[in-house]
This record gives structure tokens, C-alpha cells and sequence, in this order.
């Protein structure tokens, strides 16, 4: 059997519609990643000290906060700037702003293609430089 050759934005678009159909009302794609480990982990990628520096200050939580409570507000946060920028997922709107990562950026295309076959059950190799999203 070959393995299809796509390019970086087709395997994100895949990724994108297999993640979308992942999703749940009231939960942003770091929550679902770390809940899945899936993708980068999510917000259990970083330590309490990062995931307070990352996401502390622009998601309101305040320095005495648990982790679970900046993580709520982290969510939040992930979740109302998708909306606001009109987007299926953070990783959309990172790869934009690159706020808190850098979305779709952060990935290889040989993580994309891993991902795909994780995710999807796609076997691909990914071809392509990171270029602006198409959404």
C-alpha cells in the first residue's frame, strides 16, 4: 500500500475536521489535547509556573489561584478568542497570534503526519513549508 503524499495545509485541514468532530461545547482544543494527550499536550504540557506565566495574566487568574482554576480560565480564554476571530480551534487562532504557542507552527510536518494517523487513521507523508493558515 503507498503512503499518500498531501501537503502542510491539507494535513492541517484533516486535522482540523477530525478535531472539530472531537470537540465539545464548552471545551477549547488544550483542554481537549490534555485531556487526550493528543497533539502537544495541551495545557498539561506545561508546569504550574509556565501554565501561570502563559495564561495568568490574560486569562484574569490570579496569582493564588490553583491550577484547575487558571486552567478553567485558561479554557475560557481559548475558547472566546476562537470565537472572537471566527475560528474552529485555538490552534487557529495561535497560529495567528501566536498569544500562548504558535498553533499549527509548532508541529513538523512529520508530527503533522503522525497526528493524522493517531487522530484520523490517516497514513500520509506531510510536504510543504508553514505558510498562514487557511481557514
Amino acid at each position: 500500500m503507498q503512503t499518500e503524499l498531501i501537503s502542510r495545509e491539507a494535513a492541517v485541514s484533516r486535522l482540523r475536521r477530525a478535531l472539530i468532530d472531537l470537540g465539545e461545547p464548552g471545551r477549547s482544543m488544550c483542554q481537549i489535547a490534555a485531556e487526550r494527550n493528543i497533539l502537544c499536550g495541551g495545557f498539561h504540557r506545561y508546569t504550574d509556573e509556565a501554565l501561570r506565566e502563559t495564561y495568568g495574566a490574560i486569562a484574569g487568574a490570579g496569582a493564588d489561584a490553583s491550577r484547575e482554576e487558571v486552567e478553567r480560565k485558561a479554557n475560557e480564554w481559548q475558547l472566546a478568542r476562537a470565537e472572537m476571530e471566527g475560528t474552529p480551534l485555538a490552534c487557529d487562532v495561535q497560529q495567528r497570534f501566536y498569544e500562548t504557542c504558535r498553533g499549527w507552527d509548532d508541529f513538523t510536518n512529520e508530527a503533522l503526519a503522525d497526528f493524522l494517523l493517531e487522530i484520523a487513521g490517516e497514513r500520509v507523508i506531510v510536504r510543504g513549508a508553514r505558510a498562514l493558515p487557511v481557514i
